[in-house]
């Protein structure tokens, strides 16, 4: 949760910011995630073309997909361990 506040949010406001969709980043993996975004080149430069644009929005969209995905995947996982462990 702690993670969330620190680094989460503040990624998905970044990646607002830049022309990205901000809700694949809120669960970026954490710390990861934040320093992705904060390299990622934005999607609202003023001197990129608009096929540019959208071709930078739609990779960063991916990229917080995935990292997102993953983030959710592990704590299902640590979930499932925790759960059988606890029963074992």
């Amino acid at each position: 949760m702690m993670g969330l506040l620190l680094f989460g949010i503040p990624a998905a406001v970044i990646a607002g910011i830049k022309g990205f969709k901000w809700g694949r980043w809120i669960l970026s993996l954490g710390i990861i995630g934040f320093i992705w975004v904060l390299f990622l080149k934005s999607a609202k430069a003023n001197e990129i073309s608009p096929e540019e644009a959208i071709r930078r929005a739609e990779q960063a969209n991916r990229v917080g997909g995935w990292l997102a995905g993953i983030n959710v995947g592990l704590a299902l996982a640590i979930t499932l361990l925790y759960y059988i462990g606890a029963r074992g």
